[in-house]
């Protein structure tokens, strides 16, 4: 019986002990989306994810895990790159408050590159990418 006791001891040890990153936000489309700081969150990506992938999980986690309203600004604050929560090799950083950062908001009409930095999309528009990746995900 004590060894039973020992042993639960160690899981709740060994949970508490966890990363942060074990605590992360799961977006719907698997994404993992983790706290930096204040300002910063970034969403963790996987093999084969695309850019829309990225903004999906940030709309997802502004939805639904900060219920956050559908017209909230979310701005890039870095592309793909290495991940500063996980150590994962790409990750995407987004944050509601650009200004904070020091990043000038992307107001031209056309964009290149979806993961511009101070690029910007509604939490609406991010979260619509949701949708679309669902349908791929299901059709084949």
């Amino acid at each position: 019986m004590k060894s039973v006791f020992k042993s639960l001891a160690l899981v709740a040890a060994i949970a508490v002990a966890l990363p942060t990153a074990a605590l992360a936000f799961r977006a719907i489309n698997t994404l993992d989306v983790n706290r930096v700081d204040a300002n910063i969150f970034e969403v963790i990506g996987r093999p084969a994810a695309i850019k829309d992938d990225y903004w999906c999980g940030a709309g997802d986690y502004l939805r639904r895990e900060l219920q956050l309203p559908w017209n909230t600004k979310i701005y890039v604050v870095s592309g793909i790159g290495r991940s500063v929560t996980t150590g994962a090799r790409s990750a995407v950083q987004f944050t509601l408050n650009p200004d904070a950062l020091g990043i000038e908001p992307y107001e031209k009409s056309w964009v290149s590159d979806v993961l511009t930095v101070g690029y910007g999309r509604s939490v609406t528009a991010a979260f619509h990418h949701c949708d679309r990746r669902i349908l791929i995900n299901y059709w084949f």
